[in-house]
């Protein structure tokens, strides 16, 4: 199974799956574009930013939509070394079946993934070589669920060199998967014996991937806001384009930092993809990676404890939740325990746990979800570390407490959330 990062496309035309691709070739059906990305500002020139490291334990979540359904998808950096970077990768999310499209969905999943269940979650781990990261052209967007090694590809960025040349103003060799686009097209040609004006496709790093060169679109950096170790930041962004035939385009926000030019947002025409990153957790300062001398963000190991102290309310963004679920993914330990290590430390302290979802969905179902969730919390803090039960209070409020607007990628990221109070 393969997670094709993107957007929800638009409706399908009805009728046989014939009469769509047919539709799709004469030029009549819906040819709605995906929802552009935000038109973000300018970085401040007078603004010094935030270095985010490509170091062990790094966690990036980002939210996606694609012609197959919405998602939300955790890669964690579980091993660094010499020659290669190791990431795992967690999906969640909901697909969505298109109307007589029982072949076309069979093309993309597999026989073994029957669109009889809209849930879907898999996880797997990706290998990427050192010298990728600073030389492919290559971008392997698409995760499946087993390890993999794309030799010529990146997975969660650019490489330097892209970067640098885009950085310097030149146009820049790109080739992104096509999976999708080539298992429409096959399809279509099995059942109608034509050939769609789409992009071409051609084979780099053993692939069916879409070519084309890249060039920065503004000449300043833009800020992307990310919640970074769950605070809101604007990260800067170098914002590249590249145009293909058939007049779709790719557009990309890759962070402007050599050292890990992660891409913070795309919109991948051909594909019909969108992704944002909407959190980034960076790991505690480690003595053995330099120490001090690694960046300190908001949101610290100390930021919870000062807050709490002063009663002030806590929004927690660290704990991941299964899709619709109230189980606790693994990637939610680092906070769960920094949580019980506040507890141990204050333990005259009692803190509420209150669970707080987007307006995505029923109101009924969000608010027995939240209330769930928060109960999950206060489970885990007392069967896996020992906390009194009679220290925590759980109580949920589904989606009637946002804190951002949930018209967003990002807001509707900030208002899933878990709050402590102290009590």
């Amino acid at each position: 199974m393969t997670a094709l990062g993107g957007r929800a496309g638009a409706q399908a035309p009805s009728g046989s799956l014939a009469e769509r691709l047919s539709a799709v070739q004469s030029g009549k059906a819906n040819k709605a574009q995906p929802a552009p990305l935000p038109a973000w500002p300018p970085f401040p020139a007078d603004k010094q930013a935030m270095v985010i490291p490509l170091v062990k334990d790094l966690v990036v979540v980002t939210a996606f939509t694609s012609p197959t359904g919405d998602y939300e998808s955790i890669k964690s950096v579980i091993d660094i070394s010499a020659t290669a970077v190791t990431l795992a990768y967690a999906l969640e999310g909901e697909r969505k079946p298109v109307k007589n499209g029982h072949l076309l969905d069979s093309a993309i999943h597999g026989a073994s993934n029957p669109y009889d269940d809209p849930k879907e979650h898999f996880s797997g781990q990706r290998v990427i070589d050192m010298t990728d990261l600073r030389i492919a052209k290559g971008y392997a967007y698409a995760f499946a669920d087993r390890r993999e090694h794309i030799p010529g590809t990146t997975a969660i960025g650019a490489s330097t060199l892209t970067l640098e040349e885009l950085r310097a103003g030149k146009e820049t060799e790109f080739h992104f998967l096509a999976e999708f686009t080539s298992a429409f097209l096959q399809l279509g040609a099995q059942v109608t014996g034509n050939r769609f004006n789409q992009p071409e496709v051609s084979t780099y790093a053993g692939r069916s991937m879409h070519a084309c060169s890249l060039h920065r679109v503004e000449p300043v950096d833009i800020a992307v806001p990310v919640l970074v170790n769950d605070q809101p930041v604007e990260l800067p962004a170098i914002h590249a384009m590249c145009a293909m035939t058939g007049g779709e385009e790719a557009h990309l926000y890759y962070l402007d930092q050599p050292g890990n030019p992660l891409t913070l947002a795309y919109r991948l025409g051909p594909v019909d993809v969108n992704l944002q990153v909407i959190k980034i957790t960076l790991p505690p300062p480690d003595p053995a990676r330099g120490g001090a001398d690694m960046p300190r963000p908001p949101g610290g190991a100390t930021a919870m404890e000062q807050a709490l102290a002063k009663r002030e309310p806590v929004r927690i963004y660290g704990i991941y939740f299964d899709f619709n679920s109230d189980r606790i993914k693994p990637e939610s330990e680092p906070t769960l325990r920094e949580i019980a290590g506040v507890l141990r430390k204050n333990p005259e302290w009692k803190l509420s746990v209150s669970g707080h979802t987007d307006s995505v969905g029923a109101a009924a179902a969000n608010l027995m979800l939240s209330s769930q969730r928060a109960a999950a919390v206060k489970a885990a803090l007392v069967t896996r570390y020992a906390i009194a039960p009679d220290r925590l209070v759980t109580s949920g409020y589904g989606a009637a407490a946002p804190v951002e607007t949930n018209k967003t990628v990002e807001g509707r990221a900030r208002n899933r959330r878990v709050e402590l109070q102290r009590q």
